[in-house]
């Protein structure tokens, strides 16, 4: 037997989310040249993209929890099992386990970073957590 979801919880989880996407969009509206001779701007990209993960994370799990009582392995995991369970389509859960294996190489590996792929991947696929919170909302909604 599964619980209800708790819809304030996620309201909260998903306005912490979108009040990162906009940080990240402040910061991706620069000029990439500009943007790479910031550290501070660099470095605060990197961290809003660790919060953006673990935000969407955060949603994952409370969903998972309340209507599959699935646990995932990791934040590759969640999105892979939202899909199957069918609240977010298979498409956005491949682009989102992409940025979930990049939130572990930012968290785990600096050394490896390209700032310029970073950053235009970013530039290139911010609206993916837009649809996330539109597809979670599709599901909250049926």
């Amino acid at each position: 037997m599964h619980r209800e979801i708790n819809i304030e919880k996620l309201k909260t989880l998903e306005k912490d989310l979108s009040d990162t996407i906009s940080e990240i969009r402040m910061i991706i509206a620069i000029e990439e040249e500009v943007f790479l001779k910031n550290s501070k701007e660099i470095y605060a990209l990197r961290y809003l993209l660790i919060e953006a993960v673990e935000a969407m994370a955060n949603i994952c799990n409370h969903l998972l929890a309340r209507t599959t009582g699935q646990v995932p392995k990791g934040y590759p995991d969640c999105f892979g099992k939202l899909s199957a369970a069918k609240i977010i389509t298979e498409e956005l859960s491949g682009k989102l386990t992409k940025a979930a294996s990049l939130r572990n190489i930012l968290i785990h590996k600096y050394w490896e970073i390209d700032n310029r792929r970073v950053f235009t991947s970013t530039r290139e696929n911010i609206g993916d957590f837009e649809l996330f919170l539109k597809q979670v909302n599709e599901f909250i909604r049926e």
